[in-house]
């Protein structure tokens, strides 16, 4: 991921120097949209509060120099462990495992554009608010026969599970290849974030569940994300 934001990024200085100097003008305008696809982050967030995640965006420009940007991430994982007999086969069978992740997030920035570099570099920045919600489930491969007590399932585990409201802002450069085509390189500053992480739930053989809370946190001038974006304006 990180090789992929680096080379967007040398594209679009390498991009720069040989256009520069050509007459050009864009299609950022009153009225313009934009699709973003991001490599290695979007806008303001990430699916840890501060950290990196792909997504997709939607731009709308009241005005050539200013932006709201929406924008949506999702990402589901899972795998399977299969449950595997040491003893005869057929005298002690069991139930595979599995180990499933879900991340959603959607956030809302306002960005702010300065066209004093050139024609087809346009640096912006502006705040941003997400929404991010994490959950995860792992079950362990375990034997029919099994005794009371052994772990079944455990919910939301992972450090990161939960509910994060981050603020942010965002600092970055937008290059034209085309009129309808730019690339661009950002960088988000955390100025808050809130987590509110989700109950762990143990769920054990012949016995309750086991329900622990795992309270909540909140961090000011954070590690911000990284990435870079391919714009297509229509």
């Amino acid at each position: 991921m990180k090789k992929t934001v680096l080379v967007l990024t040398g594209l679009l200085f390498v991009a720069a120097a040989a256009l520069q100097a050509q007459d050009y003008r864009t299609t950022m305008r009153a009225g313009a949209r934009s699709l973003n696809f991001t490599f290695g982050g979007f806008g303001t967030f990430g699916f840890t509060g501060s950290g990196v995640s792909g997504g997709l965006g939607y731009s709308y420009f009241p005005s050539a120099g200013t932006a709201y940007r929406i924008g949506l991430q999702a990402v589901y994982n899972h795998t399977t462990t299969p449950w595997n007999d040491n003893t005869t086969a057929g005298t002690n069978p069991g139930t595979d495992g599995t180990n499933s992740t879900l991340g959603l997030g959607a956030g809302f920035d306002y960005l702010m554009y300065w066209d004093g570099i050139s024609a087809r570099l346009r640096p912006y920045w502006g705040p941003g608010i997400s929404v991010i919600y994490n959950m995860s489930s792992v079950k362990p491969p375990v034997s029919n026969n099994a005794p009371g007590g052994t772990t079944l399932e455990t919910r939301n585990g992972n450090t990161n599970d939960g509910a994060t409201v981050a603020v942010m802002w965002a600092l970055g450069a937008e290059f034209f290849i085309y009129p309808e085509l730019s690339v661009s390189a950002e960088y988000q500053l955390n100025l808050i974030s809130i987590t509110s992480r989700s109950d762990r739930v143990i769920v054990t053989k012949n016995n309750p569940d086991f329900t622990s809370k795992q309270g909540s946190s909140y961090q000011i001038l954070g590690v911000g994300a990284a990435g870079a974006t391919i714009h297509f304006y229509f």
